[in-house]
């Protein structure tokens, strides 16, 4: 028995001697943005200027950075102001909550993680309110495109959070933020009108990245393919950074 410690102890030494024992590397489950979407351009001249939109929406089982068998399950309110066409303000708040599991996506963890690691789920909850200022427009009465620009709050907490803080007291893992911050959002679309007028709806893709130096890759992104119907009933599905696949439904009211 003795002797199969040692084993697996000098092997595991032998592998960090040649890669390296990396410390895993930690976000919140509040960093990525949570599925929140503006009501499409139906028209060159938008008539209507105010927009109140609910949302739904549910990861069933997801992978992030270190996470694995994410549920997620949330929602969101947002309101928009168009003014000066074809600028508008758009405001929302969301939340999330569910549970997940420890992983390892970056390899080699260091030993000192794989045994904190087990098959145990740990809850979590987000919140997230967001403010951005766009403008979009709509070419040859078939294609629409635009972007925004603003900024993401997050307060995030739960057994998941907690966790993170530990290990990283411990000195056995990394944290590239806390459990509350503020990041600069940038949003993008492109999307096919279906009629003219889009007078059978909108697909089209949403993308939105959380912007920081202290995220890894390019950051946290959220990207997803909607459809648009034109009596405010929208839905579709979303891949977030933490929180994988999502399935969105909602309406807007427009007025």
């Amino acid at each position: 028995m003795k002797a199969n410690l040692y084993a697996k102890f000098f092997s595991l030494a032998f592998l960090c001697l040649l890669a390296g024992c990396n410390k895993p590397l930690f976000m919140s489950m509040g960093t990525a943005p949570l599925p929140v979407y503006h009501e499409p351009r139906w028209s060159g001249e938008q008539d209507k200027k105010w927009v109140i939109s609910a949302d739904a929406f549910a990861g069933p089982y997801g992978e992030g950075l270190n996470v694995r068998e994410v549920f997620s399950l949330g929602g969101d309110l947002s309101v928009m102001y168009r003014f000066l066409n074809p600028l508008f303000v758009h405001a929302s708040f969301a939340g999330a909550t569910g549970d997940l599991k420890f992983g390892c996506s970056e390899a080699p963890c260091e030993w000192k993680y794989n045994r904190w690691l087990n098959d145990k789920k740990y809850t979590y909850w987000t919140l997230q309110e967001q403010v951005m200022l766009g403008s979009d427009f709509v070419f040859g009465g078939l294609v629409q495109t635009g972007l925004g620009i603003g900024v993401q709050f997050f307060q995030a907490d739960g057994q998941y959070e907690r966790e993170r803080e530990k290990m990283e007291l411990a000195g056995i893992a990394d944290n590239a933020n806390g459990k509350s911050e503020i990041y600069p959002v940038l949003g993008y679309w492109i999307g096919i009108n279906l009629g003219r007028n889009a007078r059978h709806g909108v697909i089209r893709n949403d993308i939105t990245m959380v912007v920081s130096k202290d995220l890894p890759q390019e950051g946290a992104l959220t990207d997803g393919i909607n459809y648009y119907h034109p009596s405010g009933f929208h839905g579709g599905l979303s891949l977030s950074a933490q929180m994988g696949i999502m399935i969105q439904a909602g309406k807007s009211f427009s007025f």
